[in-house]
C-alpha cells in the first residue's frame, strides 16, 4: 500500500557512504517519469550525480551550505523544458515526490534541497543544462545513517479538513488519532 511509503518517507540528511545500485536508481527514475505532468508534456529530464567533484561544486554554490549535498552517494537533479510546459514547478514537484516515495520503498533516505533561481542558474551552469530548462531542487539520496521513526496515524490531524465548505468539520469515521500511540 502506498500509504506505507508515505509514512516511511522522511527527510534524511545523514547518509552511509555505500553507493546505490544502478538498478535501484533506474526504478527511482522510472517512478519519477510516471508522475503526472501538465497536459502530459513529459518534458522532465534527470541528471544522476555520483562524481564527488561535481557534488562538491554544487555544495559550494548552494545556500545554506548543508553537508548532505556532499555526503549523499547520489544526487538526482530533475529539470524541465520551459518551452514544453508552463507549469514547471508543479511538474517537477510531482516527479520529486515520486522519487521520494520510490526511494522510501527501497529503504533509502532522501531530502529536498531547494534551489532558488540564482542557485538554480549556477547548478545549470555546472551541469551544462541549456537555458530553456529550469529546475527547482536537487535530491540527495542514500542509505540513511539512522532510520527516522515513520509517521503514524497519531500524526494525522483532523483539524483543517472541511466538508463541502470551509467551517464544516469533516467527520472522521474511525478515530485515527488514537491508533499507534
Amino acid at each position: 500500500m502506498v500509504l506505507n511509503e508515505i509514512k516511511n518517507r522522511r527527510s534524511v540528511r545523514k547518509f552511509k557512504p555505500e553507493m546505490i545500485p544502478d538498478e535501484k536508481i533506474t526504478e527511482i527514475i522510472k517512478a519519477a517519469q510516471f508522475a503526472p505532468t501538465a497536459m502530459n508534456n513529459q518534458a522532465i529530464e534527470y541528471i544522476i550525480i555520483k562524481e564527488q567533484t561535481i557534488k562538491d561544486q554544487i555544495f559550494e554554490i548552494t545556500e545554506p551550505k548543508q553537508e548532505f549535498v556532499k555526503t549523499a552517494p547520489i544526487i538526482i537533479v530533475p529539470f524541465t523544458n520551459t518551452e514544453k510546459t508552463n507549469l514547471a514547478t508543479q511538474d517537477l514537484s510531482l516527479a520529486s515526490e515520486n522519487i521520494f516515495l520510490q526511494a522510501a520503498a527501497f529503504g533509502l533516505g532522501s531530502v529536498w534541497k531547494n534551489c532558488y533561481p540564482p542557485v538554480a542558474k549556477k547548478v545549470k551552469f555546472i551541469l551544462n543544462i541549456p537555458e530553456k530548462y529550469t529546475l527547482i531542487n536537487i535530491i540527495p539520496i542514500g542509505i540513511p545513517e539512522e532510520n527516522p521513526k515513520p509517521y503514524g496515524d497519531f500524526n494525522f490531524k483532523s483539524e483543517g479538513i472541511h466538508t463541502e465548505k470551509y467551517g464544516t468539520k469533516f467527520k472522521i469515521k474511525n478515530d485515527l488519532t488514537r491508533k499507534n500511540k
